[in-house]
């Protein structure tokens, strides 16, 4: 089995681990997308940010990983953002199911 580990600099010379939640402001700097987007795929309900308001919001690396995988289908590929969402489901439930394959 082997373990993943990420370390993202941060402008400000931080390091993070995987453990560590991003800020908004953090989550777009190092993913390179505006802030509009990020609204946009919590309104879609593909990010769920803990804290009630965005000035408190912090998401996890998890999260990360979809940010990064919606901008590609978005951009690379041109899926609208509820395609974008449909394509984030499917391909976790392919990933659960190779888990779960594996397994056996």
């Amino acid at each position: 089995m082997s373990v993943k580990y990420s370390i993202v600099k941060l402008q400000d010379g931080r390091l993070l681990d995987d453990e560590e939640e991003l800020t908004l402001m953090q989550l777009c700097r190092i993913c390179k997308v505006p802030a509009s987007l990020i609204l946009e795929m919590v309104n879609e309900g593909i990010l769920e940010p803990k804290g009630k308001h965005i000035s408190s919001w912090r998401f996890t690396y998890l999260e990360r990983d979809k940010v990064r995988t919606v901008k590609h289908l978005l951009h690379d590929l041109r899926v609208n953002m509820p395609g974008a969402a449909l394509a984030l489901q499917l391909l976790e439930r392919i990933a659960q199911l190779e888990a779960l394959h594996n397994r056996r």
